[in-house]
């Protein structure tokens, strides 16, 4: 029990996820910043690698300003359960072994829900805040939603096909020889695609289009609140990379020498590798590309990655016969 306790809170639970949300942080910057012509963080940290957190101090002590017009329950405290919904999802995602700190038959109908749940808490903080431009920011989000969360939960629910189980755990564990990637490559690029949508990452940061509507949903917040949502959000794309390995890239699991060193040194590694690999992917392809049109965004998503999403559990389907 204590063992479990403090796994939770610190490898591979709640420290471990937000020191990756703020690596994560750093390494998109850099990425960025090298793709362009520029050089990125520089001054906190060695090559800049503290900026993130600096940036999210200084927010803590920045004054934070309530819109007299903002429905204040929902303003005070929905970002602390936005905040919740990445920290308990990376307690399924088996980390530092085949087994997960929390587990059962069904968790991954659970993280659907919780995906659900984490864009449905950002309607309604967007609908609270009750600016003009929040107002926008939650037409776009919602209608973004409907379009990519179906090929989302096809593109999660496949592998689970394949495996004949929805315990994320079992999944993972059925990968000690074989990656799902290989089986199903294009659920794989469905859920990157998804995925860059459901964390308002370039070609789909409509809902939060600096350059239309400000800061979309998050114009309203600042201070304490902005600083907990921004993080909240490199942490979701902690989750959501973190999702696709275990998924698609057989977790943590690899090849465990026999060596005094633990083996939870070993599947650490290897799933710290999977996962900055994938992040380098993600960073390099919203970089590379630029916002796309609502409209075109649902076109992508309803004519194309469904249909391709839909073929790709038909072809599991028929292979494991």
């Amino acid at each position: 029990m204590i063992l479990t306790i403090l796994q939770a809170l610190i490898l591979p639970g709640i420290a471990f996820t937000i020191t990756l949300g703020l690596i994560f942080e750093w390494l998109e910057r850099k990425t960025m910043a090298r793709m362009t012509g520029r050089v990125g963080p520089m001054v906190a940290g060695p090559a800049g690698v503290l900026q993130p957190l600096a940036d999210f101090v200084k927010l803590l002590y920045k004054e934070e300003v309530m819109p007299s017009f903002a429905d204040k329950t929902v303003f005070r405290y929905a970002p602390g359960l936005f905040f919740l919904a990445p920290l308990v999802s990376m307690l399924f995602v088996p980390v530092i072994g085949p087994s997960a700190v929390a587990s059962f038959s069904l968790d991954l109908l659970l993280i659907v829900f919780i995906l659900a749940y984490a864009t449905f808490v950002v309607a309604v903080l967007s609908y609270a805040s009750a600016s003009s431009f929040t107002t926008v920011a939650s037409g776009r989000l919602v209608l973004q939603y409907v379009s990519y969360e179906i090929p989302l939960v096809i593109s999660i629910v496949t592998p689970a096909l394949l495996v004949g189980s929805l315990s994320i755990q079992e999944i993972v564990q059925a990968q000690s020889s074989r990656w799902n990637l290989l089986l199903m490559p294009f659920s794989f690029a469905v859920y990157i695609v998804a995925l860059l949508a459901e964390l308002e990452k370039p070609p789909f940061d409509i809902p939060s289009a600096k350059t239309e509507i400000v800061a979309g949903w998050l114009t309203e917040f600042s201070g304490r609140a902005l600083a907990f949502l921004k993080l909240s959000k490199e942490l979701g794309l902690v989750f959501g990379a973190s999702l696709a390995v275990a998924l698609f890239l057989g977790g943590p699991l690899g090849p465990v020498p026999q060596s005094i060193v633990p083996v939870e040194i070993f599947y650490t590694t290897y799933f710290l590798v999977k996962l900055f690999a994938l992040g380098l992917l993600i960073f390099v392809v919203r970089t590379a590309l630029a916002r796309l049109k609502i409209i075109d965004a649902a076109v992508l998503f309803w004519k194309i990655l469904l249909p391709l999403s839909l073929a790709q559990a038909f072809f599991v389907l028929v292979v494991k016969g």
